[in-house]
């Protein structure tokens, strides 16, 4: 019987030790997801910044080449009117970086939804972590309780004359101690 007990808790052991395993498994791997977001995030912002730097430069130069190219196409520079400043590209501009701003606050709110999620996520993942060490405590009680139970219905068979409990609901004595 001790045997029969013994492998018992030695399988529960190994199926909770097993359970770890894979549970530690299953933090890493989203460790692992987590810094790989996080990383091809960075290199989205620096892929973007990269994109705007090239576009300043290449609007730099577009400009430096349209002035110059009015130099010499004007005779003299005496001549020349006044330059105002061109409305469409002041127009451009402001129409450019409005829609920076708005990809701005896009791309905030989409980070805060991310976090939201992240912590919703570890929320659930807690609120589950928790769940199982209850179902864990109660099995394991459960199993306290039985064996308890079973040692007591050994220990009462073993003593002389028994464990008679005249309540009605068992009697070591009578060979079946389960009956109600």
């Amino acid at each position: 019987m001790q045997s029969k007990y013994q492998r018992k808790l030695k399988r529960e052991e190994s199926v909770r030790i097993k359970k770890e395993a894979e549970e530690a498994q299953i933090q890493k791997m989203k460790a692992i997801q987590r810094e790989k977001s996080n990383k091809l995030e960075e290199k989205k912002r620096f892929q973007e910044n990269l994109r705007r730097e090239a576009f300043r430069e290449h609007h730099q130069y577009k400009t430096a080449e349209f002035l110059s190219r009015l130099d010499t196409e004007l005779p003299d520079r005496s001549t020349r009117p006044v330059a105002f400043p061109d409305p469409q590209s002041s127009t451009w501009a402001r129409s450019r970086a409005y829609k920076d701003s708005l990809k701005e606050e896009e791309n905030k709110k989409l980070q805060k939804m991310k976090e939201e999620q992240h912590q919703k996520s570890e929320l659930l993942e807690f609120n589950q972590q928790q769940q199982e060490e209850a179902r864990t405590r109660i099995h394991q009680a459960e199993h306290r309780r039985v064996n308890n139970v079973f040692l007591d219905r050994l220990q009462g068979k073993s003593q002389p004359g028994g464990l008679e409990h005249f309540g009605g609901h068992w009697n070591m004595n009578s060979g079946n101690s389960w009956d109600v």
